[in-house]
């Protein structure tokens, strides 16, 4: 009888650790079950942000080509709309007052440097360093001697004679300090194809154009045809799912035979200055 009893308190010992592991397992499908349903709804909701940014912006070029009371023009407050269920911000900006590091001249990447708070020397250095990356070499001594002073330098590489394709390019030009490009990095851009408009730049590019003894220019176009503007759209989702989309058009009108052209297109940081 008493190897009976205890046989029988093993077995309910057997079952209650049974129960314990079926109702751990459990739990933990169940957690499991929630996070991804969770994350499931997160990606809805910001593929369906994203979508509804894309939608605004194409509003905005809408807007942009049309004449009389519906048109928009860059400058001023965001148009705040509501669609899709979403409130998106939309901000449309002239990129006329920016510089392009691919066209402007040694003295006015020396004065945008300036302006931002670089001494003379370093600034005139650093731009005619952007300008020798951009830049064929005069002779193969000169590419030799260009090539020397970044392996002195201990960078791996040297410039090609070619344009930057992307702004990030400029952090590799040789003796280029990450928090001075960080400052001039809001007053460039790649997308212009002339000296910044004096009247609609800001006080920095100003600044510049009168530090390096230019006046400027009021060709704000791309490729010598339209006008280049930046559209920033800010949608705000359901559960705090907010996405920015920023793209880059040149806008020809609606009576030409291609009215705009994209020509960028990407997800934004959302902490970014709007």
């Amino acid at each position: 009888m008493r190897k009976q009893g205890r046989d029988r308190g093993f077995a309910l010992l057997v079952v209650l650790w049974s129960l314990v592991l079926i109702t751990l397992v459990t739990t933990q499908i169940m957690a499991s079950g929630r996070t991804a349903l969770a994350l499931a709804t997160n990606m809805r909701d910001a593929a369906a942000a994203k979508s509804c940014a894309d939608g605004a912006i194409n509003e905005t070029v809408f807007h942009l080509l049309a004449t009389g009371p519906a048109q928009w023009t860059a400058g001023g407050a965001p148009h705040v709309l509501d669609r899709c269920g979403m409130k998106v911000a939309v901000r449309v900006r002239s990129l006329a007052g920016l510089i392009n590091p691919n066209l402007a001249s040694t003295a006015l990447l020396a004065g945008l440097f300036q302006a931002v708070g670089a001494p003379s020397a370093q600034a005139q250095q650093l731009a005619s360093a952007i300008v020798a990356w951009r830049s064929p070499a005069a002779s193969k001594a000169d590419a030799k001697a260009l090539l020397a002073a970044y392996q002195q330098a201990g960078l791996a590489y040297a410039p090609t004679p070619q344009q930057f394709s992307d702004m990030s390019e400029l952090a590799d030009v040789i003796g280029m300090p990450p928090a001075l490009l960080a400052k001039a990095m809001p007053y460039m851009s790649l997308f212009q194809s002339g000296d910044p408009d004096p009247a609609v730049a800001g006080p920095v590019v100003r600044q510049a154009l009168t530090l390096s003894g230019q006046a400027g220019t009021n060709s704000n176009v791309y490729e010598g045809t339209a006008p280049v503007v930046a559209i920033s759209a800010l949608a705000e989702g359901p559960g705090q799912i907010a996405v920015r989309r920023d793209a880059i058009l040149s806008i020809a009108g609606a009576d030409g035979p291609a009215p705009f052209q994209l020509l960028s297109l990407r997800t934004g940081d959302v902490d970014q200055p709007f």
